[in-house]
């Protein structure tokens, strides 16, 4: 879905967009639902899908039939979660159908990363992964990439045929994977080219909504670095591995820093790393993931009349695809209640900011 030149022309329309997400978020899932889907069966929840808002999705993936029932409730899902998104922001105009499109190219920036993991070699899957659907770019393009172009050269080509800003982001991230082999570097053109697309775009929205947007970018760029910061320290080397434009964390203090509390301290995040009892460096970044969702999701109740709700809705739409996701593959594989109960990350857990 591209953003209308149109549209984005128009003045904003937040009175009416967040009067509107705002009826649409009392349909979200509450804890509840989960509980009683994480205790049942793969059988219950394709019942309780069927009823949902995701019902008709799945009535689609059942009339094309063949596939799992663990594949058909996937995509369902998937694209049910971006039927949302994409029809909340199709009655955006002007400056907030501008930040909605931010949020919506988030999808992109997930997809390049998937594609760019699967580009080095081996054999994929005959099946499409389930793709962040309410991306920018059409999911078909995904697709393309997916099934014709196995090598880092095939999907640079191929994205040199696309008239959008984002193949060309991605191209320039596989043509560097072409020339180096090296998939962070890859990954950091893709993240560096997405950062400055959309700092580029917003430049000059110097309202309190323009603000949150760079706010949200910059906390974005804190998540990325962050996962650098936590590699061994010979992947890291240089100063050109953290991305600039970070919200709390400065160049300097992850260049020598290697205490994650002192990184911490005075970053403007109220994060405590440990707190969790985390052991490991990926667990470490999970809970500090999952800190960056609680404080969006929290800005769906702060300004009523920005681009705050439209934030926090769009974070709790594709949390709850997440979570639902999680609950369909757990349930597959027969894991107890509790053990996946412990896995979701639900509506009012956490502390923010």
């Amino acid at each position: 879905m591209i953003p209308s030149q149109k549209f984005t022309g128009e003045s904003p329309n937040y009175e009416y967009l967040n009067a509107v997400v705002r009826a649409r978020g009392t349909r979200l899932l509450g804890r509840e639902v989960f509980f009683r889907l994480a205790s049942g069966s793969l059988e219950d929840m394709e019942l309780f899908l069927l009823e949902s808002r995701y019902g008709q999705r799945y009535r689609e993936q059942l009339a094309t039939g063949g596939g799992s029932l663990l594949g058909r409730i996937e995509n369902a899902l998937a694209g049910g979660a971006a039927d949302i998104l994409q029809e909340t922001a199709s009655l955006a105009r002007g400056e907030s159908l501008l930040f909605f499109s931010v949020i919506l190219s988030l999808g992109d920036l997930h997809n390049g990363r998937i594609l760019l993991r699967a580009s080095p070699g081996g054999i994929r899957p005959g099946n499409s992964p389930a793709w962040h659907r309410y991306s920018l770019a059409d999911p078909s393009f995904y697709d393309d990439l997916w099934k014709k172009c196995p090598t880092p050269a095939d999907g640079a080509v191929r994205c040199h045929e696309e008239n959008h800003d984002f193949a060309r982001i991605l191209g320039e991230s596989y043509r560097v994977l072409h020339e180096t082999g090296d998939l962070f570097r890859a990954e950091r053109a893709l993240y560096s080219g997405w950062f400055s697309r959309w700092r580029e775009r917003i430049r000059g929205k110097n309202n309190e909504n323009g603000r949150r947007m760079a706010e949200y970018l910059g906390r974005l760029t804190d998540l990325w670095n962050f996962s650098i910061w936590l590699r061994p320290g010979e992947e890291t080397a240089g100063e050109r591995a953290f991305l600039p434009g970070g919200w709390g964390f400065s160049q300097e203090a992850l260049e020598t820093l290697d205490d994650p509390h002192k990184l911490f301290s005075g970053s403007g995040w109220s994060f405590v790393p440990g707190k969790h009892g985390e052991k490991t460096r990926s667990d470490l970044f999970r809970s500090f993931q999952r800190h960056f969702y609680e404080w969006q999701t929290s800005l769906y109740r702060k300004n009523l009349l920005g681009a705050d709700v439209s934030l926090g809705y769009a974070a709790q739409v594709v949390q709850e695809w997440k979570n639902l996701s999680l609950l369909a593959v757990g349930l597959s594989l027969r894991m107890p209640a509790a053990e996946l109960e412990r896995h979701l990350f639900l509506p009012g857990e956490g502390h923010h900011g």
